[in-house]
């Protein structure tokens, strides 16, 4: 498993609609309880990781804090983000799949299976 497998699969579920990106959008997203996976990047604030963490523990909703804003940015056809929301179910597992063999369990914090 390589980290262009996560940021190709990342590009197909922005091209599906399956994706909110940005820290409001995806915040916005949260709230409507449509977003199953949270990926914030590695280069994010503390602050900013600290925010979706809280988020996500009160609402379920796994997070994973890996790779940076330009390459998840590029991955999904855009400029820099920091903050990744997947709306999909089953691309949320795949993902999270994908990264957890990649990273390892200790690197993701899972607060419910997807």
């Amino acid at each position: 498993m390589k980290p262009s497998d996560v940021l190709s699969l990342l590009g197909i579920s922005q091209k599906a609609r399956k994706l909110v990106s940005g820290q409001d959008s995806v915040e916005r997203a949260i709230i409507s309880k449509r977003v199953f996976l949270i990926i914030v990047s590695e280069d994010s604030s503390d602050n900013t990781k600290k925010r979706f963490s809280n988020i996500a523990n009160s609402r379920n909703i796994p997070v994973v804090v890996w790779g940076n804003a330009r390459d998840l940015g590029k991955s999904i056809g855009k400029e820099e983000r920091k903050v990744l929301g997947l709306t999909d179910r089953s691309l949320a597992y795949e993902v999270y799949r994908r990264l957890k063999s990649l990273t390892g369990v200790g690197d993701i914090e899972q607060t419910e299976s997807i």
